[in-house]
C-alpha cells in the first residue's frame, strides 16, 4: 500500500497503534471513592444498637458503609458539578461559621463567602453536606419523567398493605368506679342501684372518684388497654364478644389495676379495612416516593461504575 511506503505516514501509524495499545493495556485509573469516614461509620452504629438494644451484624456495618460511600458520592458529585455555588441555604451556613471563627472581624459576608470557598470549610461541615446531598437527590428525580402509578399499581399495593389499612373495632361507654378498698356497704349500694336500671349518671353517686373520667368514645380495644391495664381489656372483650350484651346495658364487674368497674356500653362499631378510595391519596404518595428513590439508586449505581470503589 502506497500509505505505508511514506516512512513519516509509517511512523504517524505505529504512534497511534501504541497510543492505542497503551490506553487499552494502561488504562487511566478511576478517581478512587472511600474508605467510608471511619467517624461517622462510627456514630450510625453507635445509634443503630442504642435503638435496637442488640450488637450489630457484619452486614449492617456494612450497609451502614455503603450507605456513607453512597453520600459521599452524591457530595462530590455535587460539588464537582457546581450544585452547591448558589445554594443560599449553604451560603448563610458558611457565612455564619466564618463569623463563628472571627466574631470581632469586620467584614462583609461576600469577602467571609468567598474566604470560606477558598478554605474549602464546605468540606468538613456536616450540614452543608447533609444540604449538598438533599440537593444532589432532589436534581437526580428533577430530571426523571413525572411517574403516575397505573390503577393496577394502586390495587397491587393496596392488596399487599391490607393490614396497615385495618381500622380496629371501637366502643364508646361510661363506666363507676370502686376502689379496692371501698366499704362492702358502699359496694353493695352500688350494685344495687346498677341493678335497678340506674343510669351512669346516676350511678355515678355511689362510686369512687376515678381522675382519668367517667366517658370514653370511640375507643378501640388498644386505648382501652392503655387507660385501664390489660386485664380489663381482656374482660372487657370477652363481654362484648356474648351477643347477649347489647347497648344501653351493663357489663361488669370488670377488674382493673385500680378497682372494680362497671361499664354502661352506649356503642360499638366493628372493626373494617378502609377501602382502597379512602387511602389513594396516602398509596400515590408512597408509590411516587419509591419510585424516586429508586431513580436515586440507580443513578448513584451508574456513577459508581466509574470509581474505584473502596469498603
Amino acid at each position: 500500500m502506497r500509505f505505508f511506503r511514506s516512512v513519516v505516514n509509517q511512523f504517524v501509524f505505529t504512534g497511534v497503534v501504541l497510543f492505542i495499545l497503551n490506553l487499552w493495556l494502561f488504562p487511566e485509573p478511576k478517581p478512587q471513592l472511600g474508605p467510608p469516614n471511619p467517624e461517622r461509620v462510627q456514630l450510625q452504629a453507635e445509634a443503630l444498637q442504642q435503638l435496637q438494644q442488640t450488637q450489630l451484624t457484619e452486614q449492617q456495618i456494612e450497609r451502614i458503609k455503603k450507605r456513607e460511600l453512597r453520600e459521599e458520592l452524591l457530595f462530590v458529585e455535587a460539588v464537582e458539578r457546581g450544585v452547591i455555588d448558589q445554594d443560599l441555604v449553604v451560603q448563610r451556613r458558611l457565612i455564619r461559621n466564618m463569623r463563628f471563627m472571627s466574631p470581632e472581624r469586620d467584614a462583609t459576608d461576600e469577602a467571609l463567602l468567598s474566604e470560606a470557598w477558598e478554605l474549602r470549610l464546605h468540606l468538613a461541615d456536616e450540614v452543608v453536606r447533609r444540604r449538598t446531598v438533599q440537593v444532589m437527590e432532589t436534581l437526580i428525580v428533577a430530571t426523571q419523567p413525572p411517574y403516575t402509578p397505573t390503577d393496577a399499581e394502586l390495587l397491587d399495593e393496596y392488596n399487599k398493605r391490607l393490614s396497615e389499612f385495618e381500622e380496629p373495632a371501637r366502643l364508646s361507654f361510661a363506666h363507676v368506679f370502686l376502689r379496692p378498698d371501698s366499704t362492702s356497704e358502699r359496694a353493695a349500694t352500688l350494685v344495687k342501684a346498677i341493678r335497678a336500671g340506674a343510669t351512669p349518671d346516676e350511678a355515678r353517686g355511689s362510686s369512687d372518684v376515678f381522675l382519668a373520667g367517667y366517658r370514653f368514645r370511640n375507643a378501640s380495644l388498644l386505648d382501652v388497654s392503655r387507660q385501664f391495664g390489660d386485664q380489663f381489656a381482656i374482660e372487657l372483650s370477652a363481654k362484648l364478644s356474648d351477643k347477649n350484651n347489647t347497648e344501653g346495658a351493663w357489663l361488669g364487674p370488670l377488674t382493673s389495676i385500680f378497682g372494680q368497674h362497671w361499664v354502661w356500653l352506649d356503642s360499638q362499631t366493628p372493626g373494617r379495612v378502609k377501602t382502597i378510595d379512602e387511602v389513594s391519596v396516602d398509596l400515590i404518595r408512597d408509590l411516587r416516593r419509591a419510585a424516586e428513590d429508586a431513580a436515586v439508586e440507580k443513578w448513584v449505581d451508574a456513577q459508581l461504575a466509574s470509581y474505584e470503589v473502596i469498603l
